[in-house]
């Protein structure tokens, strides 16, 4: 026991260092513990959107979101969760998957869906960086009308895993086909050419 206050007395800063990792640690898994939202993997989204038909909703900015999202994600910036949006707030009852560019903002709005009262809130780990290195299909463009009105889907110019990766059906071929396939998002089970 002398000898740990010894040391203790002649490396403080390094005993206060180690007090701070430590209580941060500590913070950090009992935030991780009480949450109210669960963390999923890409396989694990997959699942959800098939199986599930959740609200998927896109937290990134409009460039982001534009320049590649999944297929049938809504562009929610986090200014309309924080200010309680009425049209969102219509959909409670749904399953949520909520994502961002790479994961770093959508945290923080998936709490806040729990506090507006949406029960089943998701969060796709590592965002749609993750989607896309998993070799995941996106769509890309503006927002189009929702499905059964007419409109594309999300609307985009075409979906594929990677960027510029040619052989895959467009999104309006994906998005109507009627079976979902495992191990991809619902309608985008097309033969992947590599």
């Amino acid at each position: 026991m002398e000898q740990l206050l010894t040391f203790i007395a002649n490396h403080p800063i390094l005993v206060g260092a180690f007090a701070v990792v430590l209580a941060a640690l500590i913070a950090t898994e009992f935030a991780r513990m009480t949450r109210r939202w669960k963390e999923l993997d890409t396989t694990q989204a997959i699942l959800l959107i098939n199986r599930r038909d959740p609200l998927i909703l896109d937290v990134s900015n409009s460039t982001d979101y534009a320049n590649g999202h999944i297929l049938n994600a809504e562009h929610m910036p986090p200014s309309r969760i924080e200010s309680g949006n009425s049209q969102l707030l219509k959909k409670s009852d749904r399953p949520v998957l909520v994502y961002c560019k790479n994961g770093q903002v959508s945290p923080q709005m998936a709490t806040r869906l729990t506090k507006l009262g949406f029960e089943d809130v998701n969060l796709l780990r590592g965002g749609l960086a993750q989607w896309i290195s998993d070799q995941q299909p996106v769509a890309r463009g503006k927002q189009g009308k929702p499905k059964g009105s007419g409109g594309k889907g999300s609307g985009g110019k075409g979906s594929g895993g990677k960027r510029g990766k040619q052989g895959r059906k467009s999104e309006t071929d994906a998005s109507s086909e009627s079976q979902p396939v495992e191990g991809s998002a619902r309608g985008e089970g097309e033969a992947r050419q590599e």
